[in-house]
């Protein structure tokens, strides 16, 4: 058999593992991830064909949206399945599906690739994609009975998706991937939070500051908060009326960063900790803001960047894979190294001289060309058609090839 031709679409199945517990509804919890519904209907736009989505939840249902087809399957599960589920009603409701390729969200579900790749016919792809969860700091890359496990299902799939290739390089080094196994660099999201932004005029300024700073993300070691405080202290120094906001939920290291602030002159009353705020008051915050600051040393993409940076908001971030995909290189503003906070200090001073319009143009314009919900679609579509292909080549040189 051969390979689909360059305008054939691919039939289309995203295998979605976990649920949130607490909805009841199919349409509820498509409301809640809304960024599935996004990714898919993006697919849908850029061309690809029949789309069904195969979602876990407490009951079985079905609903058509935006041209794809949602199936909520219930295997008796719990609602954030381990490592080792492996869902026989899932892979029968893909199997049913017919499609030639499988998308599984997240690389933590190994044995359910491998269930998957048992139960389909040989010429169906599957490609998974990195999600997070587990990544190159984690205990199990030390261990070689964690290694073995994540291979056995991992090394059933055609191929993966990464924001930057730079993310598979640790499963490459511990042999969980094979070398021959495709790599595609495909965003983890997007967000159209700034299209869809209409601002309200209700006289109050949504920041402080000037230069306004914002930080949106947990205090955790991993987001690394103080180094953030330590880069700040620099321009706040410089900057008399410099403001940084920061906008978090979990906030396992408050203690510190608040002590952190307490015990500096030139922070104190300069940092301004609004803890979690509903979701729909970021967009203001957002339009407002003339940096955008994180310190992570280790992600799979980057929400909150991605939904600054489609505001315009010129980034200065650690220089980990994923940001460094995001802001072109560092080009929209600037990378420091992870835990530097001197070095994002003179990051910042040195913008901080720069023309705060034509920045914020520039990064505009990096996020439709590059970022946006139609480009992740394209680079989906490109994908799944490169690894079907691949797939049914596979399947010609060695018929028995699993």
């Amino acid at each position: 058999m051969s390979p689909p031709a360059r305008d054939e679409a691919p039939s289309i199945a995203v295998v979605s593992a976990p649920f949130d517990a607490d909805i009841r509804d199919p349409a509820d919890l498509l409301v809640r991830y809304r960024s599935l519904g996004c990714w898919v209907r993006a697919l849908v736009e850029a061309g690809a064909g029949p789309v069904t989505v195969i979602q876990r939840f407490h009951r079985d249902a079905h609903v058509q949206r935006d041209g794809a087809h949602y199936q909520f399957v219930c295997d008796g599960g719990p609602a954030k399945p381990r490592a080792w589920a492996w869902s026989h009603r899932v892979a029968g409701a893909v199997r049913a599906a017919a499609p030639a390729v499988v998308h599984v969200d997240g690389l933590v579900f190994p044995l359910l690739i491998r269930h998957l790749r048992l139960s389909l016919p040989g010429d169906t792809a599957i490609v998974v994609q990195d999600h997070g969860g587990v990544h190159a700091g984690s205990a199990g890359f030390q261990s070689w009975q964690w290694r073995l496990f994540y291979r056995l299902g991992l090394r059933a799939a055609d191929g993966f998706l990464f924001t930057d290739r730079g993310l598979a390089a640790p499963w490459l080094a511990s042999q969980i991937m094979r070398p021959d196994q495709a790599i595609y660099e495909v965003l983890e999201s997007s967000t159209d939070m700034a299209a869809t932004y209409a601002p309200d005029d209700d006289g109050g300024p949504p920041m402080p500051g000037s230069p306004a700073l914002l930080w949106v993300g947990r205090l955790d070691e991993n987001k690394d908060p103080l180094t953030i405080l330590h880069g700040f202290e620099r321009v706040a120094a410089a900057h008399p009326r410099a403001m940084l906001t920061m906008v978090f939920g979990t906030d396992g290291l408050l203690p510190r960063v608040t002590a952190r602030i307490a015990a500096s002159p030139v922070l104190a009353g300069r940092v301004r900790l609004l803890g979690k705020i509903d979701h729909q008051e970021l967009p203001r915050l957002y339009a407002a803001a003339d940096f955008f600051v994180l310190g992570s040393h280790h992600e799979a993409a980057g929400f909150a960047l991605l939904e600054a940076l489609s505001f315009g908001v010129t980034p200065v971030v650690s220089d980990i894979p994923p940001f460094r995909m995001l802001t072109d290189g560092g080009r929209l503003g600037a990378l420091f190294p992870i835990g530097d906070g001197e070095a994002m200090g003179a990051a910042l001073l040195r913008l901080c001289s720069g023309d705060p319009t034509a920045r914020r143009e520039l990064v505009r314009g990096h996020f439709g060309r590059a970022l946006s919900w139609p480009v992740v679609g394209r680079s989906l579509l490109a994908a799944y058609r490169d690894v079907s292909a691949r797939r049914r080549q596979r399947r010609q040189r060695r018929p028995a090839a699993s």
